[in-house]
């Protein structure tokens, strides 16, 4: 069950990654030509923000309630591994609920924005924030779990 889910939480990661690119380009594009905002442009950031909070639901599925294995009995070793994986999986999930964060902001910015090159700036930034955010809590979560 545990690779079941650790699959499906990588995939998705995988996915939220290469749409966080294609809505980073696409508005940038946009802000550089002066297009309006579009309803391509609200498909990217809904897809962006559902797989943010799909992978948030992952993580806590696979934290709180899954187990890798049931070994009672550990190493010193395992054991000193167990803890450390333990805080980068808090401080992956800490820095990944803030970057859900910014990228509502940003969803709240360009909601209530009147002008489509403000929308776009807004979206720009919030969700380009909240790409960089993630992008380096992976990096330094993959970096210490491997």
């Amino acid at each position: 069950m545990y690779e079941l889910f650790i699959n499906i939480h990588i995939w998705a990661s995988i996915l939220f990654s290469l749409t966080a690119v294609v809505l980073l380009l696409y508005y940038t594009k946009s802000l550089v030509s002066g297009d309006e905002f579009l309803k391509i442009h609200l498909f990217l950031e809904n897809a962006f923000i559902v797989l943010l909070y799909f992978g948030l639901i992952l993580g806590i599925i696979l934290y709180f309630f899954i187990r890798p294995g049931e070994n009672d009995q550990m190493t010193l070793e395992q054991a000193k591994g167990a803890m450390s994986s333990r805080f980068w999986s808090i401080e992956h999930f800490s820095v990944m609920l803030f970057a859900l964060m910014l990228a509502q902001i940003g969803k709240i910015f360009t909601v209530r924005s009147t002008l489509s090159k403000d929308k776009l700036k807004y979206a720009l930034f919030y969700y380009g924030s909240a790409t960089i955010v993630t992008f380096i809590s992976t990096g330094f979560y993959l970096y210490y779990r491997v």
